[in-house]
C-alpha cells in the first residue's frame, strides 16, 4: 500500500501583513475564549486542499505546478476583513480576509485545481472563499463572548496596504493531538508584473 501525505497548496504571508496578524491574535487572545489560535508559522492562504495525496505521485504535482506558477503573475491583496465559518451564531472558525478577490488570485486557483485534478485529485465541491484562518473555536461561545470578539475583530488594526503575495508552496500537513504542523515539500516564487 502506498504511503500517503496529507497535503495543501498555499500562499506564504508577506511579512508585514504576517506580522499585522499576529498582533491581531495576540489582542484576541487577552479575551481568553475557547479559542485554539493557530500557530504563527501555520498562517496562510489555502488555495486548494489535497486531502490524502499518494507519495509516489508528488513528484508528477510538483513538476506540473513548478512549470504552470512560472506562467502566473502573483497577486495583490489587502488583508481588511474578518468572519467566522460557518456563521457569527455558531462559529467555529475565525478568519481574516479579502473583500476583493483580483483576477491573479482567482487565475492562480483555478489553475492549481487543474494541475491537481491531473494526478487525480479532485477539488472540493463546496465553494472556494480565500481567508487565513486565525483560530478554532474548541466550545460553544456565549452570546456574551460573541460580542465580545467581534468587538475586538471590529476594533484591530488590519493591515490596509496591498502586498504581493508571491510565495506558493505545497506543504505537507502532520495531524498532532494540539495542533497541525506543516512540513513545506517545495516553494516557488511567482513573479509579479
Amino acid at each position: 500500500m502506498n504511503e500517503q501525505w496529507r497535503c495543501f497548496i498555499a500562499l506564504d504571508l508577506p511579512a508585514d501583513c504576517h506580522a499585522q496578524l499576529l498582533a491581531i491574535q495576540a489582542d484576541l487572545r487577552r479575551l481568553k475564549l475557547p479559542i485554539r489560535w493557530s500557530k504563527p508559522e501555520n498562517l496562510h492562504l489555502t488555495l486548494q486542499f489535497l486531502g490524502n495525496v499518494a507519495v509516489d505521485r508528488l513528484p508528477r504535482l510538483q513538476q506540473s505546478l513548478s512549470t504552470m506558477l512560472a506562467t502566473q503573475t502573483a497577486p495583490i491583496l489587502s488583508c481588511t476583513t474578518w468572519g467566522y465559518f460557518p456563521n457569527a451564531s455558531q462559529p467555529r472558525v475565525v478568519w481574516a480576509g479579502f473583500e476583493q478577490w483580483p483576477a491573479q488570485l482567482l487565475k492562480l486557483q483555478q489553475a492549481i485545481v487543474e494541475c491537481s485534478s491531473h494526478i487525480g485529485i479532485v477539488a472540493e465541491d463546496r465553494p472556494w472563499h480565500p481567508h487565513i484562518t486565525l483560530g478554532y473555536v474548541s466550545a460553544q461561545l456565549t452570546k456574551q463572548q460573541r460580542e465580545a470578539l467581534a468587538s475586538q475583530l471590529q476594533a484591530s488594526q488590519w493591515p490596509a496596504n496591498p502586498v504581493v503575495y508571491s510565495t506558493c508552496q505545497l506543504i505537507r500537513s502532520i495531524t498532532q493531538p494540539q495542533a497541525s504542523s506543516y512540513q513545506a515539500l517545495e516553494t516557488w516564487s511567482i513573479d509579479h508584473a
